[in-house]
C-alpha cells in the first residue's frame, strides 16, 4: 500500500495548492459559497443560504453533510471545504486498492489501479470543481463495495445509508445495487441496502411533501443532446484504466442507470457530460470497481494503466494539469476586497458576476448573491495559457489586464 499512500498524499498536496490558486483568483462558481454559508448557518439550526435563497435541505437530501458543521464552526473559511473536498476524492484510492486485493488482484497491480484512479481526469476534475455532496461518493461507494465483498453486514449498511444521505439520486443507485447484490452475491446485505435506502428516500419524500417543496433536479427526456460528448465521456472514463472494466463483460449493465442519468438529462445549467462534473462521481466509482474486477480476469491490463492515465490526463484533463495550461494569476487587491466583505460581518448584495467573491465571502451569513440575471456578466477564458505572464506574476509583475486570473489584451 505504500505506493498508494504516497500517491494519495501527492494528489492532495497538488490539488489543494491548485484549488487555493483558483480560489484566490476568484474563479470558483457559486456552489462553493453556497455550501459554505449553509454550514455556517447550520450552526444555528438552519440550512438557509443566500446562494440558493432557500433551505438547502429543501433542495437536496443531504443530511450527511451535517457532519461537517463542527469543522466549519472551527475553521469557517472556503479553504476548509477545499481541503475536505480534495482529501475525500483522493482517499477513495485506498479502499479501491484494498478491494482489488480482496478480489484476488496482485499487490503491484492493485497499487497501479490506485494510481490510475488518481490520474483519471474525472477524479482530478472532481477535486478541482466546485464543492458538492458528490465529492464523497467515490470514497463511500468504494468502502461500501469492499465491505460487501467481505460480507460485513453493518459496515455495508452504514456506507449505503451515508451514500443515500448525500443526495436523492444516490438513494436510487443504492437501491439498484442493493437489489443486484441480493440477487447475485449476498441476499441479507442486498435486501438490507434496499430497505435502508428505501426508508431514507421515503422520509425525504415525506418531508418534501409536508414542506411543499421539491428537489432541484434537471428535466429528463428521450432526446440525447451532445451524443458525441457523452460517448467521449465514456471513453475517457475507461481509458485511464486501460479499458480494464470491459473485461467484466455483461456485468457492465449494472452501470446503466448511472449512465442514463447523464445521457437522458436535458440541457440545464451546463453540459452534464463534462468529465469533471459532480454528476460523473457515481460513474467514476463504478468504473473503478469494474476495473478492479477486470484486473482479476486479465492481470495484463495493469501494465498499461498508468501510461494510459498519463496520456489522458495530459491531453483531455478538465483541470489545469493539461498541456498548455498554467495556474491563474491572482489579483491580490481583488482577493483582499473579497476577504474584507467576509470579515466585515455586514450585509452585502453581490451581483452574479461576482461569484468568485461570493465563494470567498459567504462565511459572512449576511452576504447575498443576487438571484437576478446580471446584464454585465462577462465570461472569462477558462484557463490561463500564457506561460510568460504566469512566471512574470511570480516575480511580482502581474499583467495590467486580467479576466478571472487570465491575462487578456488591453
Amino acid at each position: 500500500m505504500r505506493t498508494t499512500y504516497v500517491a494519495v498524499v501527492v494528489y492532495a498536496l497538488v490539488y489543494i495548492a491548485l484549488d487555493l490558486n483558483k480560489l484566490y483568483a476568484l474563479r470558483y462558481g457559486a456552489d462553493l459559497g453556497t455550501y459554505l454559508q449553509t454550514f455556517v448557518n447550520l450552526q444555528h439550526g438552519s440550512s438557509w443560504n443566500f446562494g440558493e435563497w432557500k433551505q438547502h435541505f429543501a433542495v437536496h437530501d443531504s443530511w450527511v453533510l451535517v457532519a461537517l458543521v463542527p469543522l466549519i464552526a472551527l475553521l469557517p473559511r472556503a479553504e476548509t471545504l477545499i481541503v475536505v473536498q480534495v482529501v475525500a476524492v483522493a482517499a477513495a484510492a485506498i479502499p479501491l486498492v484494498l478491494l482489488a486485493r480482496e478480489v484476488g488482484v496482485s499487490a503491484r497491480a492493485a497499487n497501479l489501479l490506485g494510481v490510475a484512479y488518481l490520474l483519471s481526469p474525472a477524479t482530478q476534475g472532481l477535486g478541482y470543481d466546485n464543492f458538492s455532496e458528490n465529492v464523497f461518493v467515490p470514497v463511500l461507494a468504494l468502502w461500501g463495495g469492499l465491505f460487501a465483498r467481505k460480507r460485513l453486514l453493518w459496515p455495508t449498511l452504514a456506507a449505503g445509508a451515508l451514500l443515500a444521505g448525500l443526495k436523492e439520486d444516490e438513494v436510487l443507485f443504492v437501491i439498484w445495487f442493493g437489489a443486484a447484490c441480493a440477487l447475485c452475491w449476498d441476499r441479507r446485505i442486498g435486501l438490507g441496502l434496499v430497505l435502508t435506502a428505501g426508508l431514507i428516500g421515503a422520509v425525504f419524500v415525506g418531508v418534501e411533501h409536508l414542506g411543499g417543496v421539491h428537489p432541484n433536479v434537471p428535466p429528463y427526456g428521450l432526446r440525447v443532446f451532445n451524443a458525441g460528448g457523452k460517448l467521449g465521456l465514456v471513453a475517457l472514463l475507461l481509458a485511464p484504466f486501460a479499458f480494464a472494466p470491459l473485461a467484466i463483460g455483461l456485468r457492465l449493465v449494472l452501470v446503466a442507470p448511472l449512465l442514463a442519468e447523464i445521457v437522458f438529462m436535458q440541457p440545464w445549467n451546463y453540459e452534464p457530460s463534462r468529465l469533471g462534473s459532480h454528476y460523473v462521481a457515481p460513474l467514476l466509482a463504478a468504473t473503478a470497481i469494474a476495473a478492479a474486477f477486470g484486473l482479476r480476469r486479465v492481470p495484463g491490463f495493469a501494465r498499461a494503466m498508468v501510461p494510459c492515465a498519463l496520456v489522458v490526463t495530459l491531453l483531455f484533463n478538465d483541470t489545469v494539469l493539461h498541456l498548455g495550461r498554467w495556474p491563474y494569476i491572482v489579483d491580490w487587491n481583488a482577493y483582499a476586497r473579497a476577504v474584507a466583505i467576509r470579515d466585515s460581518g455586514q450585509a452585502a448584495l453581490l451581483p452574479r458576476r461576482d461569484e468568485g467573491v461570493w465563494a470567498v465571502s459567504a462565511a459572512n451569513p449576511n452576504v447575498r448573491l443576487d438571484p437576478r440575471p446580471d446584464p454585465k456578466f462577462a465570461g472569462c477564458p477558462a484557463y490561463d495559457t500564457n506561460a510568460g505572464a504566469f512566471f512574470a506574476s511570480l516575480r511580482g509583475r502581474a499583467p495590467a489586464h486580467l479576466c478571472g486570473g487570465v491575462p487578456v489584451g488591453p
